[in-house]
């Protein structure tokens, strides 16, 4: 169901800022909650389960990507995140709908944070900018 990104697609990931990068990764991330939400919902095992291997393998690059050198909370983010990997893999083996709901509220929580954080970054570049 997911396939690799066409040219244009992938050149614009790949010339992106990492704050774009990262607000796209959330964006997908965002749309596969959604498709496993509609799967759940209509008992779709196949759509499920594509959603949410692909959920899981975007929360484990966030986890990866993390850089505890540069940030104190990233040690802990990185538990949280492998917290959430567990229950969306616990979810999709054992069509567990409540253990999907539980991950699915701490990303979205998460992904509120991260884009946040992301406009903050773009006003005070805007800021920045302006001086």
């Amino acid at each position: 169901m997911y396939n690799k990104p066409n040219g244009y697609l992938r050149d614009a990931i790949i010339t992106a800022s990492p704050t774009s990068r990262l607000l796209m990764l959330l964006d997908r991330l965002t749309t596969d909650l959604k498709h496993a939400q509609l799967a759940f919902e209509s008992n779709n095992i196949e759509l499920r389960n594509s959603a949410l291997i692909h959920a899981q393998e975007i929360v484990l690059s966030l986890r990866d990507s993390l850089r505890v050198d540069l940030w104190s909370g990233a040690e802990q983010l990185s538990r949280i995140y492998g917290f959430i990997y567990s229950e969306l893999v616990f979810a999709n083996v054992n069509s567990d709908y409540d253990r999907f709901r539980l991950a699915e509220k701490l990303l979205s929580q998460i992904i509120d944070s991260w884009r946040n954080a992301a406009k903050k970054l773009e006003t005070q570049g805007a800021l920045v900018g302006l001086g």
